[in-house]
């Protein structure tokens, strides 16, 4: 498991309630947490800390399970790590022969 710490200065923590869902999403939000917890993607865990979860439907149709952190991001602290420029990500490529477009395992940018 990766541990990672957010920045939030000396903000007290967010708790958020869940927002209402309609029973079948309630359904289909209960299947795919089961899910993750059984890949090992996810774990239970209690804290100060909570955001709601959001369905996002997929182009296919089929839903994305994913996390409304707005309100954690407006207080943490923004780094200051440059964005790599593009003529040298490009340069790097140069010469290559093969590209190619992934999409992981519940992951998105």
């Amino acid at each position: 498991m990766t541990q990672h710490r957010i920045n939030t200065g000396n903000h007290p923590p967010i708790k958020q309630y869940p927002r209402r869902l309609p029973l079948a999403k309630k359904e289909e939000v209960e299947r795919l947490v089961k899910e993750m917890g059984d890949n090992g993607i996810i774990q239970e865990s209690s804290g100060p800390w909570a955001s709601p979860i959001v369905l996002v439907k997929k182009k296919d149709g089929s839903p994305s399970f994913c996390v409304d952190y707005r309100k954690l991001n407006e207080i943490t602290a923004k780094g200051s790590y440059p964005l790599p420029r593009i003529d040298d990500t490009l340069d790097a490529l140069n010469g290559s022969q093969w590209f190619s477009s992934m999409v992981l395992f519940f992951g998105f940018n």
